[in-house]
């Protein structure tokens, strides 16, 4: 495979997700962050394109999903211009590297993300961030659907628990998609000339 084929997927590692006392903070994905970062940091290092998928909702709730309209009238999450629709410390995007706004699980859905990867020539999708059994699950279903060859990097992601974590690994590794740790993934990197 080409080097250049490839992009790298942070999803929804935001304050309200990823940070310690964040509104809808998900146990695991604080710890992700220096696994990430050093996938992030290669990709960088690379001139390979970076794509942070963020999740931002209207404070009135019209325009979450469904199912978590009531959740959102208690407990608002990931409402823009407030600490928690941002990306957590030490992932921040640079200039040049891409911020996708998707109000459903899927980066894929209602946003920009697969006309942009067609116009740049993407063909490989590496996938980060949290939570694996939703967001990730659904934007590595969609993408290889679509065509892209789709990694999940098992140990920079995250779920609830660890058992959800790995069946959902195993349900995604059985639909033909790769499954490796960012060790794993960082040995077939090549590093920049």
């Amino acid at each position: 495979m080409n080097e250049h084929n490839r992009a790298l997927l942070i999803i929804d590692m935001q304050h309200d997700f990823a940070v310690p006392g964040g509104a809808c903070e998900v146990a695991g994905a604080h710890a992700t962050i220096p696994v990430i970062r050093k996938v992030l940091t290669r990709f960088r290092d690379l001139g390979l394109p970076v794509f942070h998928i963020v999740r931002e909702y209207r404070s009135d709730g019209s325009d979450v999903e469904i199912s978590r309209l009531e959740a959102l009238k208690t407990r608002p999450m990931v409402v823009p211009g407030t600490p928690g629709v941002r990306i957590a410390p030490g992932l921040e995007p640079i200039e040049g590297e891409y911020r996708i706004v998707k109000k459903r699980f899927s980066a894929f859905m209602f946003t920009e993300l697969d006309l942009i990867l067609r116009r740049k020539g993407i063909t490989h999708l590496t996938v980060t961030g949290t939570q694996l059994p939703f967001c990730l699950r659904t934007t590595l279903f969609d993408g290889l659907s679509l065509g892209y060859h789709m990694t999940l990097l098992t140990d920079a992601s995250s779920s609830r628990t660890q058992q959800i974590h790995l069946a959902n690994i195993q349900d995604i590794r059985d639909a033909g998609m790769a499954c490796v740790s960012v060790e794993e993934y960082l040995h077939g990197i090549n590093t920049p000339a």
